[in-house]
């Protein structure tokens, strides 16, 4: 139930930061996601975890360096971001770890993002079928 709390609390906390781009609900945002993915990955020794960590980690210092936006660049002018939280000017500090129009609006934490999930599903995955069954369990041969 512990679990259930924090997460609504988090994603709470991430809503009132996207649609407002208050500098203290970015800092709280990334810090309880922070703190908690961090426990989270230690005490499970989650494979991609460490990629996870670093996403978060490089969008976290990205939208905190700029004021509680996501720089974009590439992104034309004329598009229209749904939240203020993003920037389409292209201009800001360490646009290195912005969103990029040559990423398809990604940004490189958003990459370390994605693979660090994707390790976790397929070692997931991997590890639900080298388990071996009982005979006569609900799980049938295949």
């Amino acid at each position: 139930m512990k679990v259930y709390i924090k997460l609504v609390c988090v994603l709470c906390i991430g809503a009132l930061w996207r649609t407002t781009a208050n500098m203290a609900f970015c800092y709280l945002f990334w810090i309880t996601t922070l703190a908690w993915v961090v426990r989270y990955i230690i005490r499970a020794k989650v494979k991609g975890g460490l990629f996870v960590l670093l996403g978060i980690t490089c969008n976290a210092l990205v939208t905190s360096l700029n004021k509680g936006v996501m720089p974009s660049v590439g992104i034309p002018s004329t598009f229209h971001p749904a939240a203020p939280i993003w920037n389409v000017s292209g201009k800001g500090q360490w646009l290195l770890l912005a969103d990029h129009a040559a990423l398809y609006g990604f940004s490189i934490g958003d990459i370390f993002l994605i693979a660090g999930f994707l390790m976790f599903l397929i070692g997931t995955e991997y590890r639900l079928h080298l388990t071996p069954t009982k005979k006569g369990s609900m799980v049938e041969d295949s």
